[in-house]
């Protein structure tokens, strides 16, 4: 009747929607990841970080190899001026391998090996992060869409309620007064449908937002029967967050990094000794072959050692200050993310068991507020019921329909957050 005048202005006034999109859980998460721009991005910084730890890897164990050749084809000295022979060339291949500096070499490869690291490990917190993200909004759809069922049958009820009562009213059974009431509820559930009908329209254009779909998408989403009941896991969990949460692993790069960069800083204060093993190969086939007697090829390893004085011994003193500075920062860094991370998994336990109270309270209220209404809606019917009650039965209702609903997607996020802080993986 007048609700489905009502839903059909709605729909005549919304944009036209495209075909709809079919959604699970796990498909609508798994597109969210492969389409996020925090994913993509941390992805490349993790690329980046393991490109420069494979580069430097070859630096440690390859030599550096130069193949070269040169020549002046125009100079005052030629005779001619201008001229092109193979005599004047000078070509030949150099390589040049560290073998020794201090170990200054092996503290910056493993410096770069933890940053590698750390990079995968922030690139799984930005998978993690995303996917929680995408349950927010997956279960925020389908949350708005039970409130909307939810508020509908309640309409339903009012204007089938309605019609009784008109009908009553013209038998002389009822009065004007109840007839104006029945018709005020029914008027309050179609305001009721529009807001819902609102809101879940606005939890689907950011549904459809979060994969890159226009937001006037239809969504089609498959539900969630029940939340799961199950007994919160133990203290064991906060052990397992610290020894898995990505977080608490890249503050112990930071840290085993902060004291890399201390050590190198404490060996720049001490004699530098280096051996370095040198090959120099004069000539490339018939081009730049050298003098008859000379030595070819000419193979060394040089030795070195030096001592900076003056003021360079205050600059390194000051720099192994400072960098033993950032190593202390470091691991307070980390000893004060490892209290944050208990925290959350205690916040997060006590929440999840709230919620799992909240929904089973719900849904008894759900029953009781349904029979109740049942009983009133026949007493009314008899007689022996004013209209006042009829009405607060079923708001009573409608409320506590709607409450088990969010009771419900609280429970199925509020599991979410707690594996999350846990550091269980949610895609």
């Amino acid at each position: 009747m007048k609700g489905g005048l009502l839903a059909f202005l709605l729909l005549a006034a919304a944009p036209a929607r495209l075909a709809a999109a079919a959604w699970t859980l796990d498909s609508y998460k798994a597109e969210v990841l492969r389409g996020s721009h925090d994913v993509k991005r941390a992805a490349e910084d993790a690329g980046t970080a393991r490109g420069r730890y494979v580069s430097d890897l070859a630096a440690f164990w390859l030599p550096a190899v130069t193949v070269g050749a040169s020549a002046s084809p125009y100079s005052a000295y030629n005779s001619p001026r201008l001229r092109f022979y193979s005599s004047d060339i000078t070509a030949g291949v150099t390589a040049r391998l560290n073998l020794y500096n201090n170990f200054k070499d092996k503290l910056d490869l493993a410096s770069s090996r933890a940053a590698s690291r750390a990079g995968e490990y922030r690139l799984w917190q930005e998978r993690q992060q995303a996917a929680l993200d995408a349950m927010q909004a997956y279960y925020g759809v389908l949350r708005k869409r039970r409130l909307l069922e939810v508020v509908r049958n309640s309409l339903a009820s009012y204007q089938t309620q309605y019609e009784k009562v008109l009908r009553y009213y013209k038998e002389g059974m009822k009065s004007y007064a109840d007839l104006l009431k029945s018709e005020v509820s029914v008027h309050s559930g179609q305001l009721s449908e529009a807001s819902a009908l609102e809101d879940y329209t606005n939890a689907v254009m950011d549904l459809n937002l979060s994969v890159y779909l226009p937001p006037e998408t239809e969504a089609e989403l498959a539900d969630v029967v029940s939340g799961s009941t199950a007994a919160v896991a133990g203290t064991g969990d906060v052990d397992y967050a610290l020894e898995h949460r990505p977080e608490l692993k890249v503050y112990r790069l930071e840290l085993d990094r902060a004291r890399l960069s201390a050590r190198k800083a404490l060996l720049d204060r001490f004699p530098d000794l280096s051996a370095d093993a040198y090959y120099d190969r004069r000539g490339l086939g018939s081009w730049g072959r050298p003098a008859a007697g000379t030595v070819n090829p000419n193979y060394y390893l040089m030795l070195s050692l030096s001592l900076p004085l003056g003021a360079g011994t205050f600059s390194e003193k000051q720099a192994s200050l400072e960098a033993e500075t950032a190593a202390a920062r470091a691991s307070r860094a980390l000893y004060n993310a490892e209290l944050q991370v208990r925290r959350e998994v205690l916040s997060a336990r006590l929440a999840l068991f709230t919620a799992v109270k909240r929904y089973e309270v719900s849904g008894l209220k759900a029953g009781v507020s349904r029979q109740s209404l049942e009983i009133v809606n026949s007493r009314y019917g008899e007689g022996r019921s004013g209209i006042v009650e009829l009405a607060d039965a079923q708001n009573d209702d409608l409320v506590a329909q709607s409450e088990l609903a969010n009771a419900l997607y609280d429970l199925l996020l509020a599991r979410a957050r707690y594996d999350k802080a846990a550091g269980r993986q949610l895609w």
